[in-house]
């Protein structure tokens, strides 16, 4: 894969480096404006004298082998003083466990949304033979129109264990918390696979039947029963969701406001 490599004045001329918004496995994700067009980005930076460098170039080439709407672009990338630049297109709402969206107050059609745009998402990687593996509150971003998109992982795990992820995700979205918390070393999927129980939403009431009967086949034990991501695309909890408008954007619009508050003050 090519990399560009810049001098100072080009790097500077280009992009404007501004606030830190992430900071990961791979460096500091960054906020910047790009100078010739005005454009808002992300970049990606990582110090190169690492094996992380690496890893982060092969992460970079899998997103651009991508061509999905939920998978963040990848615009550019550089090299300069011992550290790669990747930047990416920026997806302003932040994430849905971030400190102003928060989780525990998402109505349920707005759960259903994620749960579609996720698995439509999931679909198109498991067809190209990838699984995502680490789906998360945290790793499902936003854009300001409430678009959502998926940070992408891979492991050596099939790809039902995304359907499962998928299920531990929209319980925590709905309910603000995980549905068990443990200390010891097993996973959280060991432990209801020893005690043969399955998640499920606490308040049973205050969620429609078509969602508790999505939970369930979701987080179904037996993962050679646990149907995949195309059908659960056919779900009645997702099957009626519309893509237009993001019923997100009310949140966003909500989480701004609080963080211009919290701000002020």
């Amino acid at each position: 894969m090519k990399v560009k490599l810049c001098s100072c004045d080009r790097k500077c001329s280009v992009n404007e480096i501004l606030k830190c918004i992430g900071v990961g496995a791979f460096g500091k994700v960054h906020k910047a404006r790009n100078l010739k067009t005005g454009h808002l980005v992300a970049i990606k930076i990582q110090d190169c004298t690492n094996d992380k460098c690496m890893a982060l170039l092969q992460e970079c080439m899998l997103l651009e082998s991508f061509n999905h709407q939920n998978i963040p672009k990848v615009m550019d990338k550089y090299y300069w003083e011992q550290k790669l630049y990747i930047c990416m297109e920026l997806c302003a709402g932040g994430d849905l466990d971030n400190s102003d969206m928060g989780t525990g107050f998402l109505k349920e059609s707005q759960i259903a949304f994620v749960a579609k745009e996720v698995l439509e998402t999931l679909l198109y990687l498991h067809q190209k033979g990838y699984v995502h593996r680490d789906i998360k509150p945290n790793n499902i971003l936003l854009t300001d129109a409430g678009e959502v998109r998926i940070q992408k992982e891979n492991g050596d795990y099939d790809d039902r264990c995304d359907v499962w992820s998928l299920g531990i995700t929209l319980l925590e979205l709905a309910e603000g918390k995980l549905p068990l918390v443990i200390s010891s070393s097993n996973s959280l999927y060991e432990y209801w696979e020893q005690k043969q129980r399955v998640p499920h939403l606490r308040k049973r009431d205050k969620w429609s039947p078509a969602f508790h009967r999505f939970l369930k086949d979701a987080l179904t034990l037996d993962p050679a029963m646990r149907p995949s991501v195309e059908l659960l695309l056919q779900h009645e909890f997702v099957r009626n969701v519309e893509h237009e408008p993001s019923p997100l954007k009310r949140c966003l619009r909500r989480s701004k406001f609080l963080g211009s508050i919290r701000k002020f003050f």
